[in-house]
Parts: structure tokens; sequence; C-alpha cells
């Protein structure tokens, strides 16, 4: 079990450096390649779009060919592209490679998510997410520090970082890691006959809505954070070398709460821990867009700590509404759907800039949905408690 554990950890690290990348990159690329506010949104926006495309092939991959195969494919993808970023000298083809890596990265997580859910003992199984769900902010941090040891003038290092790091794990993943699919459910593999849509509906309506509703709102919030924050926090003064030291505090603070959350989710109402995740999501908005330069880095601190440390309680809900043959494509639906609203994150955020409303409103206009996904979470939990763990 360990061995998984550490491995998908690696691959988490290197998942959350490269989706980071272009965020803490950001203000360096667009002057780099003459992009405007608007252009750049779509440039953030590019790999989102393949991480949908991703997340849903990739979920359905892994309970077909493997979780192990398709995650390996899935870091060999957006490593190669990574790479490539770094070559890219044009909005076109900035565009078409962000959204090949996009489609890597997306592949992934679902196989990530649902390698150590297979594997971990039920009592353990949010904790063990949440150690493996640290190696993001940790890959994101490392983006930040990255990018702020090279300046304006090396923005290309941390493509070439985040390209390198995933092909050199993949071959380790390889020789090391045992198939992610436990030995008993070899026997159950989903019907050949069936298509995935009628697998997640049938019998599962409610909770399949509710759970992609939740990712919808949630992941609009956190990838609008991700995104935009360098650039939101030279809109509030701060020197554009001292901007990415926002990342390095945001996913200092997602590692801290993912671990916290993590534990205190398998230990206690996931209700109330979702109730309390929420509402530090929610506040942590309205502290982040009113703290002024001196306050700038604690309010990162703790919005890192409940949006994105408390994505991880998310994720661990939909392991526990699929039963183990379809998990994977259920996952990967999940998050393909959150894609969609992560997507939304950075355009909402470069038209708000655009528009001249300011840096404080893209955070605002995240706080509405996040209510619409904490009732979605909190029904969805509801349902899970009335019929049971895994059947619904």
């Amino acid at each position: 079990m360990w061995k998984i554990i550490i491995l998908c950890f690696l691959a988490a690290v290197f998942e959350g450096l490269d989706i980071q990348s272009m965020g803490v990159a950001a203000p360096h690329v667009a002057p780099a390649l003459d992009l405007d506010a608007q252009r750049m949104g779509m440039v953030l926006s590019a790999s989102i779009f393949g991480l949908m495309i991703g997340a849903a092939w990739g979920g359905w991959a892994s309970d077909r060919y493997g979780r192990k195969n398709t995650l390996m494919f899935s870091l060999v993808v957006f490593g190669c592209f990574s790479l490539l970023t770094a070559l890219a000298g044009s909005f076109g083809a900035m565009m078409a490679i962000r959204i090949a890596t996009g489609v890597g990265l997306g592949g992934a997580l679902p196989n990530i998510i649902a390698m150590v859910s297979d594997a971990a003992p039920p009592k353990l199984r949010v904790t063990l997410l949440g150690i493996v769900y640290s190696g993001l902010p940790i890959g994101g941090a490392f983006a930040g520090v990255i990018a702020g040891f090279v300046g304006s003038t090396g923005w290309t290092h941390v493509f070439i970082v985040g390209g390198v790091g995933p092909l050199l794990l993949a071959p380790l993943i390889a020789l090391a890691m045992p198939n992610g699919r436990p030995a008993h459910a070899q026997s159950s593999p989903p019907p050949a006959h069936a298509e995935p849509s009628e697998t997640l509906w049938r019998g599962r309506v409610g909770p399949t809505l509710m759970l992609w509703m939740a990712y919808f709102f949630t992941l609009l919030a956190v990838y609008l954070l991700l995104n935009w924050l360098p650039t939101l926090m030279l809109a509030k003064g701060l020197d554009r070398a001292v901007a990415p030291q926002a990342a390095i505090y945001l996913n200092v603070g997602a590692i801290i709460g993912s671990l916290v959350l993590g534990q205190l989710a398998d230990r206690g109402s996931m209700r109330a821990i979702l109730l309390t995740t929420y509402s530090g999501m929610l506040l942590s908005l309205i502290f982040l867009s009113l703290a002024d330069r001196d306050l700038a880095m604690l309010a990162c601190f703790v919005a890192g700590f409940f949006i994105i440390g408390g994505q991880l309680v998310l994720y661990a809900l939909a392991p526990i509404v699929y039963p183990l043959s379809i998990r994977g494509t259920g996952i990967g639906a999940a998050v393909a759907v959150g894609r969609i609203g992560s997507a939304l994150g950075p355009l909402l955020g470069g038209i708000a800039l655009s528009a001249g409303l300011g840096g404080n409103a893209a955070y605002l206009i995240a706080a509405p949905g996040l209510v619409l996904a904490a009732a979605a979470a909190l029904l969805l939990t509801r349902a899970i408690e009335n019929r049971g763990a895994g059947s619904l």
C-alpha cells in the first residue's frame, strides 16, 4: 500500500507544479508574448480545457486498461508538452500546447484519487488522500519558488522542471508500482456492453448531479484563485518580484489544510467538516479581497488552507458514491465537470480585469457558486448516510 501512496504523492507533486506553472509565470509570459489580459486569460484556461477532456478519458481508461498504465501515459503526455511550453513563441502555439498539456494532467488526477482510494483502509482513506493530495500544493509551491528565483528572464525554467520530473517518474512507476486495482476488483470489471453514462446514472441520478454541481462551483473558485493570484497581488500594489511569494503562502496553507482536514474527516462527521470547510472558503475569499498589502500573505495562507486544502474533502466524496468497478469512471466524470468550472474561473478573472472592475472583484465572482457547491455537497453526504457508503 505505501509504495502506491508514495508514488502517487510524487505524481501529485509534479501535477501540482505543472497545473500552477502558468499561473506563477503569467506576469512574465504576458509581456514576453505580448498578450493582453483577455488573451492571457485564454492561455490560462487552455490547459484547463484539456484537463476536462483528460479527466473524462483518464477515468474511463483507468477502469478499462488499469490505473497504473493510464497514470504512466498521462505523466508522459503532460511532461512532454510542459517542455514544449518553454519553446512556444506565439499565442496560437501556446494555446495548442497548453491544451495538450491539460489532457495529460487531467488523465492523471482521477487515477491518483482512485488508486489511493482502492488501496487505503476505509478508516484511513481521507487521511491518506490528504497526504497524497498535499503533493499538489507542494508542487505548486515549488512552481512559485522557481518563478521567484529565476525572475522575469527565466520563466521557461518552471516548465522545464515541470516537464523533466514526470518523464523521470513514469519509468519508476513502471518498475516499482503494483497494479493500482486491488486483486478482488479484477474479478468484477465493468460490463463490456455498458456505457459509462448508463453505469453512472442508473440508480444514481441525484448523487451524480449533486457531486457534479459541487465539483463545478468549487473548482471555479479554486482555479480563479490559482491562475490569477500573482496578477491580482500586483493589483494590490505588491512589487512584481514579491508577487510569486503569494503562491508559496497559498500552497503552504493548502498543504497544512489538506493534512488537517483529512484527519478530521476520518475522525468526525463528513457533513460537519464540509460545513466548516465551505464556511472557511467564503470567509477567506472576503479576507483576501479586503486585505491590504500588509495582510496579503496571511490572506493567501488562509485561502490556501480552506479553498485548496478543503478541495480534498470534496475529492474524498466521489470514491464513496461509486462502487469499485466504475470508481475511475465516476471520479473522472466528476473531475471533468469540475474542469468546466475551472475553465470559467480564469476567464471570469480576465473579464473582470479587462472591464476595469479591479482585482478584488474577481474573488467575489466565486462566492455565490461556493454557496451552491456547499449545499450540493451537504445534500450528497445526507444521501450517503441514509443509503450507506458505496451503495448509491
